[in-house]
């Protein structure tokens, strides 16, 4: 009598595999690829872990394909946190359309982040992990502003792959900035390093000296930015139709960007203070009517002109195109040369120095300087500069409280 066989296999339900007794559930992953930064999607197999029952298979199938649903089940195939940041800062770049300084801080904060996580998995970097790389750039001496710089580009670049689907945890979310620490001031040691600027008998002399040395062009942009607190930038990007003679004011509302003259563009003010209105006086008046004379007879003798944009300051080379920013320096080192004053200032510093002549009139506050000049509420440049013009008046504020409780 023929023994009866039992090693017909029974029929498995869809995607369930039997081997060694172990049974385990097979399906495919949505796969991302990135190469060159470009995002290539396919498909993987990849099976589950054995189970010792049929439904446990089917149950861990159950949810695969639920998550599926959900469009929750994808596989990044080799995507490390090197190749991530490359897609996204295209990404930022495109959705943001930040200033070129922006861009260089993004890009240094990569430079930092990769050199520690650049071979990492993106979905492997523990919370853990990345406290650790924020203490050790601290203990590299690096600036508690250099590791929020750090910090802002790894956060915003974790937040944009969770955002897609890439990871489920980022380690970035509850990590902390370490503090600097604060030691007190010998006797004798400065607060803090005053930023640079000229007092007003210099300012005059300056601005005397650059009247004959420079042309009414270049004269005209330096009384500009010492009379109204401009950044450069934003001088050189104003336009004609940005100032309005009657009401005496300048709308800023724009700052040039550009590597070269000849391929410059328009971006926004730095932040959402820089938008402002500012008034100017009788010198601005004078100087900008003169050089609307001045650009006329330019303007006729110029073999070359750009009508593109119509600038209130020209570039010497190529009338019509704006100023180079980084060039102004030059003319203004010239003047400061030739006037026995401080070569190591910069146009920058003019906004200094109308700061604090702004800040030695009594009628005048620290609001109105900062709503002025376009900084934030909480500037320490400005409010280091109002406190040391002003320290003679807070020395004689306690004798005006002695008249105030005893009258």
């Amino acid at each position: 009598m023929k023994k009866k066989d039992n090693s017909t296999k029974r029929k498995l339900p869809p995607n369930v595999r039997e081997r060694d007794g172990k049974y385990s559930y097979r399906y495919y992953i949505p796969t991302t690829k990135f190469i060159d930064g470009e995002e290539k999607k396919s498909s993987k197999e990849t099976e589950s872990p054995r189970f010792d029952t049929i439904q446990e298979a089917v149950d861990f199938g159950i949810l695969i394909e639920a998550k599926k649903i959900q469009k929750k089940l994808k596989y990044t195939d080799d995507l490390t946190v090197r190749t991530w940041s490359q897609t996204w800062l295209k990404a930022y770049i495109m959705e943001r359309e930040p200033a070129g300084n922006t861009v260089k801080n993004r890009e240094y904060g990569l430079r930092v982040l990769l050199k520690q996580f650049g071979g990492f998995a993106l979905a492997d970097v523990t919370a853990s992990q990345y406290q650790d790389f924020l203490y050790k750039l601290k203990e590299e001496g690096k600036k508690r502003s250099t590791v929020t710089t750090v910090h802002t580009v790894a956060s915003l670049m974790y937040e944009h792959a969770k955002r897609n689907g890439l990871i489920e945890f980022d380690p970035t979310v509850d990590a902390v900035i370490p503090k600097e620490k604060k030691t007190a001031r010998k006797i004798g040691e400065k607060r803090q390093v005053l930023p640079k600027f000229l007092e007003k008998d210099e300012l005059k002399k300056f601005l005397q000296l650059a009247r004959f040395m420079l042309t009414t062009n270049m004269w005209a942009f330096f009384i500009v930015l010492a009379y109204t607190g401009l950044r450069i930038s934003e001088a050189a990007g104003l336009q004609w139709d940005d100032i309005d003679f009657d009401a005496r004011t300048i709308d800023v509302n724009k700052q040039i960007y550009g590597t070269s003259v000849l391929e410059y563009s328009f971006i926004p003010p730095k932040n959402e203070q820089s938008e402002r209105v500012v008034s100017f006086g009788d010198t601005v008046a004078k100087a900008l009517g003169l050089l609307r004379e001045w650009q006329k007879d330019e303007r006729l003798s110029a073999k070359e002109f750009n009508t593109k944009d119509n600038f209130v300051f020209w570039c010497p080379s190529f009338p019509g195109y704006p100023v180079q920013v980084t060039g102004m320096g030059d003319y203004m080192r010239k003047v400061l040369g030739k006037a026995e004053l401080p070569t190591n200032l910069t146009p920058h510093s003019l906004r200094h120095t109308h700061v604090s002549l702004l800040a030695s009139n009594p009628r005048v506050g620290l609001p109105e300087i900062q709503a002025r000049i376009g900084h934030k509420s909480n500037s320490k440049v400005t409010e280091l500069i109002y406190l040391h013009v002003t320290k003679n008046r807070q020395i004689k504020i306690a004798d005006d409280f002695e008249w105030a409780i005893n009258n």
